[in-house]
């Protein structure tokens, strides 16, 4: 992903969440372009991004309109993901999860020591996290094999910031993302540990208990108001390393 279409997402995801563009209105493409001093290309790639994050829809002969929705909408939905997660990890291990599914597991696990490590944290490494954390909860709701879940899911998926791939970075001093992807990826270890010793209520408790704590992270970011984080990179406060027990 280009440089100034990291950019535009970034400014456009900022507005929609400021409520700069209303909720049922149709986005302005051209005007943002100008705004923005971009051609249309990269605002239209930036509102299919969105699209899959849920934000906005593209309507026939209206281009693409902001979603509607509350806070309280996008916090009762994080806990019906917990319990479809929950069941998922749960399912996927007393099924037995294959050898590709958990080379899988493993590969975004050390995508995201990777990124933890590496304390710099931009719009690219935020694009990897993103995609990483996809990955991972897909590839578990994938192992359960139960199609009404993976249906049930994919609907919840499509409201604004609910679905794994869509995660909030801000460029408040009072939030530590940095510290964020520490708790994600070690939830991540966690999870990892337990369906590889095919612990299935462990894993199902371990999984709730994550998504929850995203719960919490995003319901703190969306009550303070904060703007979505610039595309220019920042050096994120590194919490200090610490040894992990299972």
């Amino acid at each position: 992903m280009s440089t100034r279409v990291e950019a535009v997402t970034l400014k456009l995801r900022e507005m929609i969440i400021a409520r700069e563009l209303q909720p049922g209105s149709r986005v302005p493409e051209r005007d943002l372009a100008e705004a923005f001093g971009v051609s249309r290309t990269p605002v239209r790639v930036a509102l299919s991004i969105l699209e899959a994050e849920g934000l906005v829809t593209s309507e026939p002969n209206r281009g693409f309109v902001v979603n509607a929705f509350s806070i309280e909408d996008v916090l009762s939905a994080f806990d019906v993901r917990g319990a479809l997660e929950g069941l998922a990890a749960r399912t996927a291990v007393e099924r037995g999860l294959g050898d590709d599914a958990l080379a899988t597991l493993r590969a975004c696990v050390a995508e995201g020591e990777a990124l933890v490590a590496g304390g710099l944290c931009g719009a690219d490494d935020m694009r990897r996290w993103s995609a990483s954390n996809d990955v991972f909860h897909s590839t578990i709701m994938n192992a359960a094999g139960l199609s009404t879940l993976l249906k049930v899911h994919a609907f919840l998926a499509k409201m604004p910031l609910v679905a794994p791939v869509a995660i909030l970075f801000t460029n408040d001093r009072h939030d530590d993302a940095h510290a964020r992807m520490v708790d994600a990826h070690t939830d991540h270890v966690h999870i990892l540990n337990a369906v590889s010793r095919g612990q299935s209520a462990r894993a199902e408790d371990l999984m709730r208990e994550h998504i929850h704590r995203s719960r919490d992270h995003l319901s703190r970011l969306l009550t303070s108001g904060r703007a979505a984080l610039s595309a220019e990179p920042v050096v994120l406060r590194r919490r200090k390393k610490q040894t992990h027990v299972d």
